[in-house]
């Protein structure tokens, strides 16, 4: 047993330092002894976790440069589904998923956890790697039943940096760099606008627009007053914007007392050019945010400790206009056509027309939108050693209070523009608005949220021999009050884990939790979540023992009950509400009296989601070397909300009550590798992953339909419907020998739709399911990096598949509601390019066949993406000595380097529309002493 012991552990220290020098992760549980697993309210010891875990360390996210620590996170932990939102600072939030999605009512995000409390929203994502120990995807039921009701979707714990025993350490770091834009849509010139205008009035039965002499102008730019061809995305953004990150940290400690400092802050410019057009507000996008940290961990007494946090972010975002978005901005860009007008039509006299307005006078002139946000949060955690009684038993209790506070200024601008025509060979300028002069400026408060979070713990952990046991009890109350919530939110409950291990060969846990909530009516408001999960260590039996190929190999298998309170509807919706039905005339003296009629019927047994999931996996270890975890899942979620259409009928008279009838299946796998080895100087790691996560809906009560391809149940959680193109019509003939296409008359080069149920009509009974959801059934992910004589790298790619986006809106459809085309346009459908188009024929009226929902504008969403790439280069020690400094690393950064996709180049595959997806590159110091 000591020896078995001690080599697990050595396998242990390899590995870890490897990670530790290349920033890589390291799964915590497949390999030692006496590495710790962060689980539900604490830890366990790596051999002891038979539940689904996967955990990555915070400095091995540091070589990421974002604004959000979430955007870190892409394929670095087996089982969490990402996709990067905006590439805008401040507004990057990204889809994070446990497992996929197993219902499709509202709530299918994660509960997250900081330091064992419950996280504020949206704390998280402020976070910075540099103050994070590590963080922890709980994901079966015997991870989360502790959570009860709000464990079903997955719990993401993070977790902290705290002080060591030891002298004073110091770390400075330092990051400058720039920002651009990965890809930006293409648009047509203005000579090509005109040329596709002329051919789409053509097709609609018109005349032409332009004549051969305004296209000789637009294509030799003779006369840029009166034919303009402007790139309005190359004249408001540009190629460059500046980004910085400034950390410190310091810890040390002694038996007394240990410490743990950190001050962070990051400033990120927009991707707007800079007009300097007004000196008392910026034309351009700022963000700026300050973290600070204080953990202190106190020795009371011999057997009294205490752990103090204070911390928080100040956060302060300015867009420019007057909106609390920069969507309407990019949208402008994408809806202007190059020929509309000029930038300028004199000195700071703005172009522009009835129709658009000027998207730079919109950013220069219109004012700005500055928000200010403020965050703080302190917490009290104190921990008796109980072992007077019996060894091995202790009590603790946490309070933790945290408060944000969002306001708002807005300067509010209005601007003079000017059209221009040719009048008896003079220029004309009409204006258009007018200058208002002094800002307007309108503050007030946005947002505000606080949380008060209580729990208390009692703790067993004792080993006897060749048996080890743990237990824990604990009991919580969360209360949340958010600004335009009459009433707070609370969450009470208590629950329990306890472990028993034979000989570290055979490993039992039963874990359950008991909570409620008062958003359900008296009687059912608590519920009770069990779960258990069982492992055997193989390589721990005799048959095994001393085995040079198998070194390690654990069993893991689970099975519980967990819930998700976030469901969707109203609140309350136990009661029966009445809305404001006006007023009517009552009385001799027709005195107006309010009216009120029922509102939508209460559901009086209206309850969370419920949730069996199972789970099954093993953790090996070959060689000493190549680490290997597998994972299989498989959840049914039951009584999600739907609207019952099948079982009440449209006549009784009332709102139908949304009703817990929904069911959804959701199964998949995670499968993971890693490999680390030292040759002489040269330390290696290479490291992949795959997940997989495929959910159905079983039942959701819709309505009766007259085909079964039409109906939703069988088909994945938000699944797209619409008609299946096959391809453009080709001539008359084509036309006449087709099923009648009811939209509209239908010319050769539209849109051909197959006809699903062989009536010889294309219609709405013609829609069924097309491609795969937004959200990826796969995920996968490689990394790799090596140390050598003082230089290292790193580099992490992530790749997404099963996947299907929807090409819409301005980018894509060629002069609908006045807009642009872009560059798709140009291979529209013609006679002569009907053997290679790839977009149907032009139209600029609304186009009632092409532009129906169908699989013509579906793209495949797979993309593989560098999600970073690190190299570094460490002074040597003896230089370093000399400058009184423990260690200077010196290192190049980038972020999101490049995606190999399916988009042509057009638009990132992840952010289709709005602020596009940033590339970071920079260059940075690290300085320890």
């Amino acid at each position: 047993m000591k020896n078995k012991m001690i080599y697990r552990k050595k396998g242990w220290m390899l590995t870890a330092m490897l990670g530790f020098c290349l920033g890589g992760s390291v799964t915590a549980q497949t390999i030692s002894s006496d590495t710790i697993s962060y689980v539900a309210y604490g830890t366990q010891p790596g051999w002891m976790t038979t539940s689904a875990v996967s955990s990555v360390k915070g400095s091995a996210l540091e070589n990421s440069f974002t604004t959000n620590v979430a955007n870190t996170l892409h394929g670095r932990l087996p089982g969490l589904v990402t996709l990067q939102g905006s590439g805008e600072a401040g507004a990057d939030n990204p889809t994070m998923l446990s497992r996929g999605v197993s219902t499709f009512a509202a709530g299918k995000g994660m509960f997250m956890v900081i330091d064992g409390l419950q996280a504020p929203d949206g704390y998280f994502q402020q976070l910075v790697p540099e103050e994070i120990e590590s963080i922890t995807l709980l994901k079966d039921a015997a991870a989360t039943a502790l959570y009860g009701n709000r464990g079903a979707n997955g719990v993401l714990v993070i977790t902290t940096k705290k002080g060591q025993t030891g002298g004073l350490k110091i770390n400075f770091s330092a990051k400058v760099g720039f920002q651009q834009a990965t890809r930006l849509p293409k648009f047509v010139d203005a000579y090509n606008y005109a040329n596709l205008y002329n051919e789409a009035l053509v097709n609609d039965g018109g005349s032409p627009l332009y004549s051969s002499e305004a296209l000789e102008a637009y294509r030799t730019g003779s006369d840029p007053l009166l034919y303009p061809n402007v790139d309005w995305y190359d004249t408001i953004l540009r190629d460059n914007a500046p980004v910085m990150n400034y950390n410190f940290n310091a810890s040390g400690g002694n038996d007394v007392i240990r410490y743990f400092v950190l001050f962070n802050a990051v400033k990120s410019e927009g991707l707007y050019i800079k007009t300097k057009g007004h000196s008392d507000y910026t034309d351009n996008s700022n963000f700026v945010r300050y973290n600070f940290r204080t953990n202190v961990d106190l020795n009371l007494t011999k057997r009294l400790s205490a752990t103090i946090t204070v911390g928080g972010t100040i956060e302060d975002k300015s867009l420019p206009g007057n909106s609390e978005s920069t969507g309407a901005v990019f949208d402008l860009l994408s809806s202007v056509p190059s020929n509309s007008f000029p930038i300028f039509v004199g000195s700071r006299q703005y172009g522009g027309n009835n129709t658009y307005a000027n998207p730079l006078g919109e950013i220069a002139e219109k004012g700005y939108y500055k928000t200010n946000g403020r965050l703080a949060l302190t917490s009290l955690r104190l921990k008796e050693d109980l072992g007077f009684i019996t060894p091995g038993l202790s009590i603790s209790g946490a309070i933790g209070f945290n408060s944000y506070f969002q306001t708002y200024t807005i300067g509010s601008h209005d601007y003079q523009r000017f059209s221009v025509q040719k009048v008896a060979d003079e220029i004309e300028l009409t204006p258009i608005g007018e200058d208002s002069g002094k800002l307007n400026i309108d503050e007030g408060k946005s947002y505000q949220q606080r949380n008060l979070s209580m729990q208390a713990l009692l703790n067993y952990d004792r080993t006897f021999g060749i048996h080890t046991v743990s237990g824990m009890l604990m009991a919580n109350r969360d209360e949340l009050t958010i600004s335009g919530h009459n009433l707070p939110y609370f969450n009470v409950g208590m629950g329990g884990r306890f472990t028993y291990a034979y000989d570290q060969r055979y490993i039992g846990e039963f874990t359950f939790g008991y909570n409620g909530s008062e958003n359900y009516p008296s009687g059912r408001r608590f519920g009770f979540f069990p779960a258990g999960s069982i492992g055997w260590i193989a390589t721990n039996e005799g048959f095994l023992k001393d085995n040079k190929v198998l070194t390690f190999l654990k069993l893991r298998a689970s099975y519980g009950l967990t819930g998700n309170f976030d469901i969707g509807g109203t609140r309350y919706m136990f009661d029966q509400y009445y809305d404001w039905g006006g007023y009517y005339p009552f009385g001799d003296a027709n005195s107006n009296v309010e009216t009120y009629f029922e509102g939508t019927l209460a559901n009086p047994s209206v309850t969370w989601e419920k949730e069996r999931q199972l789970n099954v996996g093993f953790d090996a270890t070959l060689f000493r070397k190549l680490d290997i975890s597998f994972d299989f899942f498989n959840r049914d979620r039951r009584d999600i909300l739907a609207t019952p259409y099948r079982t009440i009928p449209d006549f009784v008279g009332f709102k139908k009550p949304e009703m817990n009838v929904g069911k959804v299946n959701n199964k998949g796998f995670e499968l993971t590798a890693r490999y680390a080895d030292r040759i002489n100087d040269f330390n290696y790691y290479v490291q992949g992953g795959v997940w997989y996560a495929h959910n159905e809906v079983k039942y959701n009560a819709e309505m009766l339909q007259q085909y079964s391809y039409m109906y939703r149940t069988g088909h994945r959680v938000d699944q797209p419907f619409g008609l299946q193109a096959i391809g453009f019509f080709k001539d008359q003939k084509d036309i006449d020998d087709s099923p009648q296409h009811t939209f509209m008359k239908v010319q050769p080069g539209d849109i051909k739709y197959k006809d699903m149920n062989n009536d010889g009509v294309i219609n709405e009974n013609d829609i069924c399911a097309i491609g795969y959801t937004n959200l990826p059934e796969f995920t996968y992910s490689f990394n790799l990096g090596f140390a050598y004589k003082g230089f290292d790298l790193d580099a992490n790619f992530q790749g997404v598949g099963n996947r299907t986006i929807y090409r819409s809106g301005r980018y894509y459809e060629a002069f609908r509601n006045n807009g642009n085309a872009s560059e798709w346009a140009l291979e529209r459908w013609t006679p002569a390019t009907a053997a290679t188009a790839t977009y149907p024929r032009l139209s600029t009226g609304e186009n009632q066949n092409n532009y129906q929902t169908s699989s013509f504008w579906q793209e495949n969403g797979a993309f593989l993406k560098l999600r970073s790439l690190e190299v570094g280069y460490t002074l040597p020690v003896q230089l370093v000595k000399k400058l009184s400094l423990d260690k200077v690393r010196f290192f190049l950064n980038g972020t999101n380097l490049f995606s190999f996709d399916h988009m042509d180049g057009f638009t990132d595959p992840e952010t289709m529309s709005g602020y596009p997806a940033i590339r970071t590159m920079s260059i940075g110091v690290n300085v320890q002493l």
